[in-house]
Formats: structure tokens, sequence, C-alpha cells
């Protein structure tokens, strides 16, 4: 009777965890681009409120337009809780679901407005050419969203696992315009499938800690998860997958590997340096392509590279940092991040934990297909020598890796005229506009070509 009473105990746990994963709720899409308000970007906006969210761009059609939200307004409130930074307004959204009710309080100009309207729903996906199957991801704290597209009337099509870059935006794409929305449209037209999973306590996924508070090792636990999930899809051919690592993506790739070697890895805008020595070059090069002279960059790195040491290597505390004059006066701006131990967006034990992660040694264990690609004027990934190396490292180990360079398409999949034209759009906040209509075609075919070569017949 005991044993039995065990086994009802367990069934009954796994019907819950079942039940849940169906039952996985559809979040809001509040339709903004935002960042905390500081006392610089009060000042180059003309801004008169002290704390706050600074709102960059509003979607049309969506809650906040319908909440009469506009660029340059700064959230003060949601449901009335105070907001004085992104990760607030994430934490009350984080909670709410389509159709519960939103109230915001915000400034326009000196105008103190306040508004409620119901929470929209995120937009499902549509591909012309594709069948979308929205799914869950379970696992101990996390019930993660799965999208993944098949071609329409395909039959164990081979399928693409995207695996996006470090931030925590989603990979659910709520236009047809977005570059990323493209490209995967480039791949389904083809005749690829699309998997991707949204990382913890992003877009639907529930988690018991969100994206921006968990270490790399966390993250890489998600996308294993996604792995698994993705080999027991029945509609897409197992002995044909192929990883895309965009950016950050480019590094979880070469450690997906070794639980399964896929049929090819592609990588876009990636490394193949350690975390520690990339910093270095964007603190040392990249400061370059925003007209920042060699004496300013030399100057700036007095601090710079020190605080790269203490921060990755000695692995120091947000209040232990402030704690040291020289990092409180440099990062002043950056103060309330990281008194919450945030940096760039992510939790110190994301960088921490990456820090330790070796990169160069995860691809000399890659044994299969690799095309390692280079964004002409990718600012980001600062030059293409990361994914030359990344094919040299292949090549030398037993893999087969080839490198290209993609003409004139920048980090997020777009074309520009130059690196200084890129770099002017993200000064300006005009990159959003230019992206719209100027997706880089080349990538979709260049990535579709190689892939198409290397599918196992």
């Amino acid at each position: 009777m005991k044993r039995k009473y065990i086994s009802l105990i367990i069934i009954m746990l796994l019907a819950q965890n079942i039940f849940e994963a169906q039952t996985l709720k559809r979040k809001g899409l509040l339709g903004i681009m935002m960042q905390t308000l500081t006392d610089s970007i009060a000042m180059q906006n003309n801004i008169y409120v002290k704390t706050g969210v600074h709102i960059t761009t509003v979607m049309p059609n969506s809650t906040f337009a319908n909440l009469g939200v506009k660029q340059d307004d700064v959230l003060t409130k949601l449901n009335g809780s105070s907001v004085s930074t992104t990760q607030d307004v994430l934490t009350i959204t984080n909670e709410l679901y389509e159709g519960d009710n939103i109230e915001a309080e915000f400034y326009s100009g000196n105008s103190k407005k306040i508004k409620s309207t119901a929470l929209l729903g995120r937009p499902i996906e549509a591909f012309e050419n594709g069948d979308v199957t929205y799914g869950e991801v379970v696992y101990e704290g996390n019930v993660l969203r799965s999208i993944l597209v098949t071609p329409k009337q395909a039959r164990k099509a081979p399928v693409v696992y995207f695996l996006q870059g470090y931030t925590c935006g989603s990979v659910e794409t709520a236009t047809n315009d977005n570059p990323m929305k493209k490209l995967m449209k480039d791949w389904v037209d083809a005749g690829f499938a699309v998997y991707r999973v949204e990382k913890p306590g992003v877009g639907d996924s529930k988690s018991s800690k969100h994206c921006m508070q968990i270490s790399f090792d966390e993250e890489l636990t998600a996308f294993k998860e996604g792995y698994k999930d993705l080999l027991k899809q029945e509609t897409i051919d197992a002995d044909n997958i192929f990883m895309f690592g965009h950016s950050m993506g480019g590094v979880i790739a070469p450690l997906l590997n070794e639980m399964k070697s896929p049929r090819g890895i592609l990588t876009y805008g990636s490394i193949a340096q350690n975390w520690y020595d990339y910093m270095v070059d964007l603190y040392t090069k990249q400061p370059k392509y925003f007209g920042v002279s060699d004496a300013q960059i030399k100057e700036d790195n007095k601090v710079n590279l020190k605080f790269n040491e203490d921060f990755l290597i000695n692995k120091l505390s947000g209040e232990e940092i402030l704690a040291n004059k020289a990092y409180a006066d440099f990062f002043s701006a950056n103060e309330f991040n990281f008194r919450q131990d945030q940096y760039i967006g992510r939790h110190f034990d994301f960088w921490q934990n990456l820090a330790d992660i070796n990169i160069p040694e995860a691809w000399a264990k890659v044994k299969t297909n690799v095309l390692a690609m280079y964004g002409e004027f990718d600012i980001q990934a600062i030059s293409p020598k990361g994914a030359r190396k990344i094919a040299d490292i292949v090549n030398k180990n037993g893999g087969r890796g080839d490198f290209i360079v993609v003409e004139k398409a920048d980090h997020g999949f777009v074309n520009f005229n130059s690196m200084q034209h890129n770099a002017e759009t993200l000064g300006n906040g005009t990159y959003m506009i230019h992206a719209r209509d100027n997706y880089s075609f080349l990538l979709g075919k260049e990535s579709v070509k190689w892939m198409k070569t290397k599918v196992k017949k």
C-alpha cells in the first residue's frame, strides 16, 4: 500500500508539472523601449523629473500607446508602485498577463498624467510559409516559452536552433519589419524550421528568478533544456540540427555541442577569446568608433582596466566597487545599478561566471561544420578577428570551419554605409527606425546557402 501511495504522489506531481506547462499564460505587451532616468539623460532631453524611467520608443497600437505615453515621457508609477529603474518596471509587469488592468503615472514635459487600460497580449507570430507552435520547456523552478516554426507541409524539416545574445529581451518578434523576423523568414522560406526558447522570466516564461538575476551557468541550463526539448520534436529532423549563435549565443553554441553535436553551427557577431580579454578590447578599441580620441581612451582605461580585473577576476560586489572612490566617481551614472549588482543589463553573477568559461577550449571540442560570420560594420564584435579565430580553432582540432564577412551588415542584421553611420544611429537614437528598412538580405542568403551544403541527405 505504501508503494502505491508513493507512486500516486509521483503521478500527481508529474500531472501538476504537465498542467503548469499546458497553462502558461500569454504575457502582456507594453510596447516600449526604456532606460533608467539618470541626471545626464535628463539633461540631454530637457527632463525635469528627478527619478523614473525614460521612454525612448513607443510602438503603435500597443498598451503604452493606448495609455497615451509618448517618446521622451517619464514613467514614475505602475499600478500604484513607484518605478525608478527599468528593473522596477520588469518586476511589476512580470506578474501581469493579457487582459489585466495596468495603471501608469507618467510625465509629459511638466504635465503629470495618470491613465489606465487593459494590458494587450503579445501578438501571435505568423509566417507566410510556416506554421508556428507555442510550447513549454519545464524544469526545476522554470516554465519557459518555446517557439517552433516549421515550413508548411514539410515533414521532418532540418531546423535552426536560434541562440540569442546576452540581453534579457524576448526572442518573440512583434512586427514583420524586425530584422530577426526577416532572417528567420529567409530560413523558413528555404525549408528550414526555426526553434527558440525564451530565457527565464522573459516573454511568457514563468521562473523563480528573472533573467536579470541569474548567472551564466543558469542561462546555459535554460538553453540546454531547450535543446532537450528540440530533440524531442517530431516535426524536425534531429540529424539536421543547426545552431545559430548570435553574439553571446555564439558562446552558448559550443557548450551545447558537448550534449549532442549538431549538423552545423553558425555564429554571427561572436567572440573566440575569453570574456576578460574581450572586455579589454571593448574598453580599448570600441570607443574609437564613437569618435573618442586615443588620449581619452588611455585616460579612461586607467580606471576601466583595473575595474575589469576587480570585477571579473577578483569578483568584487557592486558595494565593494563603489567603496573605491576612483570607481565611484568614474561610474557615478551606474551607482544605482551597481548597488543592485547589475552591470550593462545583467547581474554581476552572470558576468563573473562567464569570465570563468574557457571559450577557446569549448570551440576546440567542436568537430562538426562551423560557419563563423562577421558583419562588416559590427561595432559590438569590434573586428573580424573573433570569427576568423573560431574557424581556425575548429579546423585545427578536427572540425570543419569556414569564415566569411557579411558586407555592410552590423551586429543586429542591419545594413549600414559605414561603421561611422552605424555609430551615429546608435548615438542619436535612430537605430530602430533605420533597422526596419535595412535588413541584411546577404546574411540570410549566405546562411541558407551554407546550411544547404551541409544538410545530411
